[in-house]
């Protein structure tokens, strides 16, 4: 890996610069940010790194001062510039004091950055100096040690001994701070940008920008959107100062967190401790003293739905606050029979337990209900796009109280029904329900009632009478309707054209395609086609 350091005095510029590449990928490793030339200096001599990206432009030491700093402490570090200004002077005297090149920022690309790093690379194999960093472990490496260590605690003494050589675990001081993206998994599952991966890798990225810029703080994803971060402190360091240094760096993180992404989010740290074998104990109290100051906890009577209750998303779930398998199925059948009643009175059962058993609402609960939804709207064939638009803010997401959640969900699951085919019918029998989830399934297929029966192994006839008597309609006005429906859908949120989109909802004529349409929206096809989301 070549190691690279970073330096600019604008973190957005510093963001926008490490999300240019997928470094990993071509063999480069981010290892540090600095946010002006004394703390540039400062990494360079922490890090050794292999290449320095440098803005020219800092106020409290710019680029010219550093590479001539680093030229009088014969520093092997290769430096590229970065420079607002297309005028070779502003960057002749950093050349002179040996850096390699120089980029404009305006014009700076990935393919652009990438080749003058192959550059920089063949210096540095001509000059040996990367060989001098094989043995460094990588803060990919340390992020993983570390979510080991708090979930497990010091379990190979041998590997504990390799690593301490690491600062982030030498001996020392330490302190640890937890931080929670608030409401994680509603942000991630309902806002189309937020894909959940992507969201953690660039949080990750850019706690690591910001604690290396400050020399202090490795941080690692633990679940559901929560982070942990470890500090490290020289022995003799004040409990007092270390406390306030760490509050400082998550308020720091906290505050880009909600600069960077929209995000809302809490933390917590921890008072110091020497014993690095005590992380685990020491993450469960901090994050149990978060779980106490995320809201507080308001009695209620035993019919009432949870008001401000103690609600940490990304809590460890403990078992009685688990869905059971029986409530997961009476919540499934509940959906499948259209039954919102049932639907209301179980999840306001299942807050009201979380509520009594753990005080607080997890996160994998609310994770494992979306997932229902997921799986009865894939039973149904409902695409439901409407809590996916632009107006859905994950900062509302992220500020919902216990009670606000609840009702975001109710909302959520009576619109999924609503979308449901058949919805109006209260119930549902066996047979019709399965009849519909094949028709769900195979609509753009050849479907005849025969064949339909024949899978469900009842008779043609019988089929047919308890279509009309449920749905209200015949099997194929049925069939014809949902196809239509699907066609919609397609038209308005897909690039296919109408030939295509006809063909894939199941009607093999074109013309019949356009009848139907028309017959069962009021309108042709092509009216729905201008309205078609760019």
């Amino acid at each position: 890996m070549i190691r690279i350091l970073l330096a600019d005095d604008d973190i957005l510029a510093l963001n926008r610069l490490s999300g240019l590449l997928g470094w990993n990928e071509y063999g480069y490793e981010i290892v540090g940010q600095a946010l002006g030339g004394n703390d540039c200096l400062k990494l360079v001599k922490e890090l050794s790194p292999d290449v320095l990206i440098l803005d020219i432009d800092m106020p409290d030491r710019n680029g010219v001062e550093v590479t001539k700093e680093l030229h009088r402490q014969q520093s092997r570090v290769k430096i590229l510039i970065l420079s607002n200004y297309d005028t070779f002077g502003f960057v002749r005297d950093a050349m002179r004091y040996g850096a390699c090149d120089y980029l404009l920022k305006h014009q700076l690309t990935a393919p652009v950055l990438l080749e003058k790093l192959k550059e920089t690379e063949e210096l540095l194999k001509k000059e040996g100096a990367a060989l001098s960093h094989v043995t460094f472990f990588t803060t990919v490496a340390k992020q993983k040690y570390l979510h080991s260590l708090l979930e497990n605690g010091v379990a190979n003494p041998e590997e504990y001994a390799h690593m301490s050589a690491q600062r982030d675990f030498s001996p020392g001081c330490f302190c640890l701070a937890a931080l929670q993206i608030t409401n994680f998994i509603l942000i991630t599952h309902f806002s189309p940008d937020m894909e959940r991966e992507k969201l953690i890798d660039s949080i990750t990225a850019l706690g690591s920008n910001i604690f290396s810029s400050l020399g202090n703080g490795l941080i690692t994803h633990m679940e559901y959107g929560q982070f942990a971060v470890l500090f490290h402190f020289p022995a003799q360091t004040g409990a007092q100062e270390i406390t306030g240094q760490a509050a400082a760096a998550m308020r720091l993180l906290s505050s880009n967190i909600q600069k960077v992404f929209g995000l809302t989010s809490i933390y917590q740290v921890s008072s110091s401790f020497s014993r690095i074998d005590s992380l685990p104990s020491c993450y469960r109290q901090t994050m149990s003293i978060l779980e106490k100051q995320a809201f507080p906890i308001v009695q209620e009577t035993k019919d009432t739905v949870p008001k401000e209750s103690a609600y940490i998303p990304g809590s460890s779930l403990s078992a009685p606050a688990a869905l059971t398998l029986q409530e997961e199925k009476e919540l499934m059948d509940a959906l499948t029979s259209l039954d919102m009643h049932m639907t209301e009175a179980l999840l306001k059962a299942l807050f009201n337990r979380c509520q009594q058993e753990t005080g607080r609402l997890p996160q994998p609960l609310i994770s494992r209900l979306l997932q229902i939804g997921v799986k009865f709207q894939e039973n149904q064939g409902i695409v439901l796009l409407k809590k996916q638009d632009a107006s859905l803010k994950t900062t509302v997401l992220s500020q919902m109280s216990p009670r606000e959640v609840l009702h975001f969900l109710l909302d959520y699951f009576r619109e999924l029904m609503q979308q449901a085919p058949g919805c109006g019918s209260r119930k549902y029998s066996v047979h019709i329900q399965n009849a519909l989830h094949f028709i769900h399934q195979n609509y753009a297929g050849d479907i005849s009632l025969s064949t339909l029966a024949e899978a469900l192994h009842v008779s043609p006839t019988h089929l047919s009478r308890l279509f009309s008597k449920e749905v209200g309609t015949s099997f194929i006005d049925y069939l014809v309707s949902y196809r239509v429906q699907r066609a919609q859908q397609m038209i308005l949120h897909s690039n296919l054209d109408l030939k295509s989109i006809g063909e894939q909802a199941g009607f093999h004529s074109y013309n019949y395609f356009l009848r139907a349409y028309k017959e069962k929206t009021g309108h042709s096809p092509s009216q729905d086609f201008t309205k078609r989301s760019v």
